[in-house]
């Protein structure tokens, strides 16, 4: 009888054994299972998105070609640019005839054959602010100079200031004579 007790013992280690072995086998494909079930998850919202993100970019995007602006400078540039001779237009965002002057300036390179070239310095601009002050000195020898109180068009030639107008009349009579 000791042999069948023995022989009982061995058979439920066997049993046991196996239980176990089973029981390790459905947690690693349960765990399987749940990261196959995560990733899928996370790939369909991946798929979601970027086809939101699409459809939305497709109804907003223009077909509009990159255009770099050349006429706008900072006030540090003032005596640098490329030509001899050109007009810088240094104005204050608050001026209300800033757009006047513009379309001065723009029938005047459109309108006059061998037209100066023209630049802006928009001085509401963070760059601009060591030009301002409360009064303009305009008459200097080096660009950090500059200090600006309102809008001035400058007329440089050869790297010097040649003429300067500040205020609306005297600029607006200056862009007058320029487009006769």
């Amino acid at each position: 009888m000791k042999k069948t007790k023995n022989n009982s013992n061995s058979h439920s280690n066997k049993t046991n054994s196996m239980v176990s072995t089973n029981n390790e086998m459905s947690k690693l494909i349960l765990f399987i299972l749940i990261v196959a079930i995560v990733f899928v998850a996370f790939y369909i919202i991946t798929l979601f998105v970027t086809k939101k993100d699409e459809t939305a970019t497709d109804t907003t995007e223009e077909n509009t070609e990159a255009t770099i602006q050349y006429e706008k400078i900072l006030a540090s540039n003032i005596l640098s640019q490329k030509p001899s001779e050109y007009y810088v237009l240094v104005y204050y965002g608050s001026d209300k005839y800033v757009d006047y002057y513009k379309n001065y300036l723009t029938y005047y390179e459109s309108s006059i054959e061998g037209a100066v070239p023209y630049y802006y310095v928009d001085m509401d601009e963070v760059f601009n602010n060591t030009f301002k002050s409360e009064q303009s000195k305009l008459d200097v020898k080096d660009v950090k100079e500059f200090k600006f109180s309102q809008t001035t068009l400058l007329r440089i030639r050869d790297s010097k200031v040649i003429s300067t107008y500040e205020g609306k009349d005297n600029i607006t009579g200056k862009l007058g004579r320029m487009t006769k």
